[in-house]
């Protein structure tokens, strides 16, 4: 019989790629832990580094506050006023305060700088367009080792440009050097030097002064409607350090207007009383009249308050410390006579406005631009011309012979115009700026005739205000009188004479609000019809 054979499972070897394959797996299983426990600890550490470095600030923070800080009830120490750096007089007008404030004023000062720096950048931009731009360097290098002798070698170089009006630009370069050595085979010292000139035309594209000279054009105007600012500048300054001080004057005799209404209701509530004790009057009347007169106060501490906020404020706009003192002047503005033509304040206002004149400008600007643009569209043809010049290496400067070796060149470069999408572009956009510079004058013209009428209009109904108002306070004295007597008579009662004192305080302050609001509008519209002057002190000029 033969032998019984049985079967078995058996599986291939794995192959090298499956292994790696393997492999690879299990170490990014191995890894995920890793890296999440990683990411744990980072987290961990910026914690603590967070921790610890805000709380050294902190502490910081701390340690001032419990070391440093002053307690105004037991502090020892004095604070010295800030001397005034110009002098103030004791009784502060108009003129002076527009002194002070165009000699002291943060922001006054700070447009005078910004118009003085640009004319700065100016002068640069006037000598890189109208004047050679020259520059040079000496250089000295010694060199020794083991596989060259010591060695001296002193340069000196120089070079320019012009930009010249047909759009050229010339270039010229010298150079020298001297070379002390002491290799046996070379001679212990040479010389050498050279010089070069350039030409470079443009005959197409970018060809003639008003291309090659936009930049200067444009800076110049850039620099004069920047002046043309600072002088509108100047003048809202002047009407708003006015108006401030205006202001001022109307709030301090507000304030006494206020103060002489305390004395009448004191002397109401007085009055009330002895009717009371009379017979003639009730105890109604008495409460009344203490109510008003408690009022009277009330409101005179408010105006104080408000007054001498008002007071401080405009010292730092003057650009004074807050300790100075002085008093304003008693004098109030009258009201000035004025009568002006609508048509012929329109036509003052579109040709003298300075903001009107730059946006014309502007125009002139977009319309450069665009032909600027429209020439950057023809094909670019330059012409190049060179000549340069060396000398032979010699032991001295004074065998130098600088034509030992001459070199010219002319050449001709065209542009192959095979893609024009720039240009054509920068062209659209030139030609929808001109539009756009036109629509702004247009919008500017309507808007400056807008606001002269506005302010004829709003004159003509402050001058009216300001009759009505007279009238208004000439009744109203009537009435107090009026009331007063009727009071004493029997016939009317104490709030009658109550509410009178009150309305002749208000129509006062509401006529000194009206005349003030008259002389600012009136700056306002010598200021839109291009007619107000200031000159550098911040006085007004003929």
């Amino acid at each position: 019989m033969g032998e019984k054979t049985g079967t078995s499972l058996r599986f291939p070897p794995p192959s090298g790629c499956s292994c790696r394959l393997v492999i690879r797996r299990v170490f990014l299983v191995c890894l995920l832990p890793l890296i999440f426990s990683c990411a744990a600890q980072d987290h961990r550490l910026a914690d603590v580094e967070g921790e610890r470095i805000s709380g050294e600030k902190l502490a910081q923070v701390e340690q001032f506050r419990s070391q440093e800080l002053i307690d105004p009830k037991n502090t020892t120490a004095t604070r010295h006023p800030t001397e005034s750096p110009v002098e103030v007089p004791e009784v502060l007008d108009l003129q002076s305060a527009l002194v002070i404030a165009t000699k002291l004023n943060r922001s006054y000062k700070g447009q005078r700088e910004s118009l003085f720096l640009s004319a700065l950048d100016l002068g640069v931009t006037r000598r890189d367009f109208l004047r050679p731009v020259f520059s040079g360097s000496a250089s000295f290098n010694a060199s020794d080792g083991n596989d060259q002798d010591y060695q001296e070698v002193t340069g000196l170089s120089i070079g320019g440009s012009q930009l010249l009006f047909t759009g050229a630009r010339v270039s010229l370069d010298a150079s020298s050097s001297l070379v002390h050595t002491v290799d046996p085979v070379l001679p212990n010292q040479s010389t050498a030097g050279s010089v070069s000139i350039s030409v470079s035309q443009p005959l197409i594209r970018g060809a003639g002064h008003d291309i090659a000279f936009e930049a200067l054009t444009q800076a110049e105007r850039n620099l004069l409607y920047q002046a043309r600012d600072f002088e509108l500048y100047r003048q809202n300054f002047f009407i708003r350090i006015t108006e401030q001080y205006y202001g001022l004057i109307s709030q301090e005799k507000q304030l006494a207007n206020t103060r002489e209404n305390i004395v009448g209701q004191s002397f109401a509530w007085e009055q009330a009383k002895a009717l009371f004790r009379l017979g003639r009057g009730s105890s109604l009347d008495v409460f009344r009249a203490e109510q008003a007169y408690l009022e009277a106060q009330n409101s005179a501490l408010n105006s104080e308050q408000a007054f001498q906020f008002t007071l401080d404020s405009f010292k730092i706009e003057l650009g004074l410390p807050i300790d100075v003192e002085f008093s304003l002047q008693k004098e109030f503005p009258e009201v000035t006579t004025f009568q002006m033509d609508l048509e012929d304040a329109l036509v003052a206002a579109l040709n003298n406005r300075l903001d009107l004149r730059t946006t014309r400008d502007r125009i002139e600007d977009s319309e450069r631009r665009l032909a600027i643009a429209e020439n950057s569209l023809l094909p670019s043809l330059d012409l190049s011309l060179s000549y340069s010049s060396a000398a032979d290496s010699t032991v001295g400067f004074s065998d130098l012979a600088i034509d030992d070796s001459t070199d010219y060149s002319v050449g001709l470069v065209m542009e192959i115009p095979l893609d024009r999408k720039s240009q054509r572009n920068s062209f659209r956009s030139a030609e929808i700026a001109l539009e756009q510079a036109r629509r702004d004058l247009e919008s500017r013209e309507d808007g400056i005739i807008l606001e002269v009428r506005d302010s004829l209009r709003s004159l003509e109904q402050r001058r009216i205000q300001i009759e009505l108002g007279k009238r208004k306070i000439l009744s109203v004295t009537f009435t107090v009188e009026k009331s007063e007597i009727e009071q004493l008579r029997g016939t009317g009662t104490n709030r009658d004479v109550v509410e009178a004192k009150n309305s002749l305080t208000d129509a006062k302050n509401d006529q000194l609000d009206r005349i003030v609001a008259h002389e600012v509008q009136l700056l306002k519209l010598q200021n839109q019809i291009g007619l107000l002057f200031v000159d550098e002190e911040g006085t007004v000029s003929e």
